[in-house]
């Protein structure tokens, strides 16, 4: 491991720390009812066990090989420009989303992705989106009854 997993570490044991401590001013509540502070409380605390993990391992290797010059960080294009489009479609789906409609937005979205992040063809980012378009409709509208805007197709 390199020298910053170190560094990493101590961040990660103090965010969960920070996190634990600051939430657990929210009631607990019971097993029955859970209040607000059970996520947070054991999410702080599995953030701060990880850390203290890497931590552990970072000192272990540091202790037995020496720790290795890290190369700067250097993103190759292709894969920064697929973070780059997958932001912009995440991004533009949440500007449309009111207008387009959940169904729309959703279709748009996922063959946008398929076409240009792990370019498929055209017929199997169709079918794939349109399958993901409404399993999604059918899992929040009629399994979890949730209001999802209609947009232009009014569904």
């Amino acid at each position: 491991m390199k020298k910053r997993d170190l560094g990493m570490a101590v961040f990660w044991v103090l965010l969960g720390i920070t996190i634990s401590i600051g939430s657990s001013r929210f009631p607990f509540g019971g097993l029955a009812h859970p209040g607000p502070a059970y996520f947070p409380v054991g999410l702080g605390l599995v953030i701060t066990i990880f850390g203290v993990i890497v931590f552990f391992q970072a000192r272990k290797a540091r202790e037995e090989g020496g720790v290795k010059p890290s190369a700067p960080p250097s993103p190759n294009r292709a894969a920064t420009r697929r973070v780059v489009f997958c932001l912009a479609g995440m991004t533009l789906s949440a500007v449309l989303f009111e207008t387009l409609g959940f169904v729309l937005t959703m279709f748009l979205m996922i063959l946008f992705m398929m076409r240009t992040i792990a370019p498929q063809k055209w017929k199997t980012a169709l079918f794939y989106s349109v399958v993901s378009a409404l399993g999604s409709l059918f899992v929040f509208k009629v399994l979890l009854k949730t209001q999802l805007p209609g947009g232009l197709l009014g569904f």
